[in-house]
């Protein structure tokens, strides 16, 4: 059910049969020429990552992902990754941040501004 309230924050007509294919760029690369876009898809019952060596989206482990109003991510034993909604009063149009933390150190690691777009899981 929590899961599906992420969706409706990102879309006003969202269904069981949809998922979401998000694009994360570390904030401080935005600027360059060239930067690196990390990939991930997020449904309700999964969330995946783009391995680049693989070529194609893996399983992050179920015991790792976590979920609450606004945001999801995956707890690992050495560091984080969350996905937050950020909305605004003015009624401008919510964004998606990520950020990575380190957590042996006690530190972020990682500000990325991130693109979502609902698509169906069909294909």
């Amino acid at each position: 059910m929590r899961l599906l309230i992420i969706f409706l924050i990102l879309t006003s007509t969202a269904y069981s049969n949809q998922g979401v294919n998000i694009a994360c760029v570390n904030m401080k690369n935005l600027l360059d020429k060239e930067f690196k876009v990390d990939k991930f898809y997020y449904d309700e019952f999964k969330l995946q990552y783009f391995d680049e060596d693989r070529n194609s989206y893996l399983d992050i482990p179920e015991k790792y992902v976590f979920a609450n109003n606004n945001s999801f991510g995956a707890e690992f034993p050495k560091y984080k990754i969350i996905f937050d909604i950020n909305e605004f009063k003015s009624g401008r149009n919510p964004i998606m941040t990520m950020t990575k933390h380190d957590l042996v150190n006690q530190k972020i690691i990682g500000d990325y501004l991130c693109d979502a777009k609902i698509i169906s899981s069909n294909g």
